[in-house]
């Protein structure tokens, strides 16, 4: 069983390096590292009858430089969201605007975002596909596409 384990922690490991070697990141702006910050002040794990609130804090700033934020709320019978959920429902909730520029996520460090948040990202708007950053560490951001497998909406006209 051990060595199972072994083994299992060395695939794992590949796979990371072998992730983390494939995204060309690119370098975060004094922007980002502020995007960062108030992504992180929403953090602030508190339970509730239904389960857990605000574990994942989120900030995003659209194409036209607005910033709308958001947090997780991970309830019983499925129901509640991601802090990306909360953020891009702020943005549409208060604008016309749905391209985003810069979005991030952050727990206890910065995260990425799960899958359900990448294709939320993508459905939103289609230019988010190519021209949306995600920061995926305090080191780094790469393109939305980078994170998705191929466009499945392209061939649907």
């Amino acid at each position: 069983m051990e060595r199972y384990v072994i083994i299992l922690v060395q695939i794992v490991t590949k796979l990371h390096n072998i992730m983390t070697e494939t995204f060309a990141t690119t370098e975060l702006t004094t922007e980002d590292i502020k995007l960062i910050e108030t992504a992180k002040s929403l953090v602030g794990p508190s339970e509730v009858p239904g389960g857990m609130i605000k574990e994942v804090g989120c900030a995003l700033v659209t194409k036209k430089g607005s910033i709308y934020t958001g947090v997780s709320l991970h309830l019983c019978c499925g129901i509640g969201f991601c802090g990306e959920h909360s953020a891009i429902a702020d943005m549409v909730s208060h604008s016309d605007e749905t391209e985003i520029n810069t979005i991030v996520s952050c727990g206890s460090k910065v995260m990425y975002p799960c899958g359900r948040c990448r294709e939320l990202l993508q459905q939103i708007d289609k230019n988010n596909r190519e021209n949306c950053f995600v920061i995926i560490s305090n080191k780094g951001k790469v393109r939305l596409k980078d994170l998705l497998p191929g466009d499945w909406m392209e061939s649907r006209g």
